[in-house]
């Protein structure tokens, strides 16, 4: 039992280390997440990674009838409204804040902010939004590659 009071004390002293960060360490993370240009990163990836997620090519719709292209493209500019209003930075900042002040300290955060304001750093920033639609789309065909292997072995486990 003392062990186990212990152990709960520890716990919880480790997670509420985490749970709030100083004021100087949020605005620190705070300053990382705009010189790395996080809004705009997480806006164009959220979009190709949704389309991507679909499994669907532009090829794929454009080989659709015309009635068809057009109800699907409706749907998918309801779909990414729903999605943008749920993913909205407002709603997704506060997570963010915790999750790299959880990974970086406030000195860190400070550092690599500097560190992305270098020319260096800004080419970096600066790209990292196409990377991120060309590794959705890289994702996006091996997906189509590993669907039917998904599939046959789920067939397969569950006809067991």
């Amino acid at each position: 039992m003392k062990k186990l009071l212990i152990l709960a004390v520890l716990v919880s002293s480790l997670s509420s280390s985490f749970a709030e960060l100083t004021a100087s360490h949020t605005a620190a993370i705070e300053k990382l997440l705009k010189v790395m240009e996080t809004e705009k990163v997480m806006a164009k990836s959220l979009g190709s990674g949704l389309k991507a997620g679909l499994g669907v090519s532009e090829d794929q719709i454009k080989s659709l009838p015309k009635e068809q292209q057009d109800k699907f493209n409706g749907a998918m500019e309801k779909v990414m409204a729903a999605v943008m209003a749920e993913m909205s930075w407002e709603k997704l900042k506060p997570g963010l804040v915790e999750a790299y002040g959880k990974n970086f300290t406030e000195k860190e955060a400070l550092d690599v902010a500097a560190m992305m304001e270098t020319p260096a750093g800004k080419l970096y920033v600066g790209k990292q939004g196409d990377i991120a639609v060309d590794i959705a789309k890289i994702t996006q065909e091996r997906m189509k590659e590993l669907t039917p292997k998904i599939m046959q072995i789920m067939q397969s486990e569950m006809q067991k």
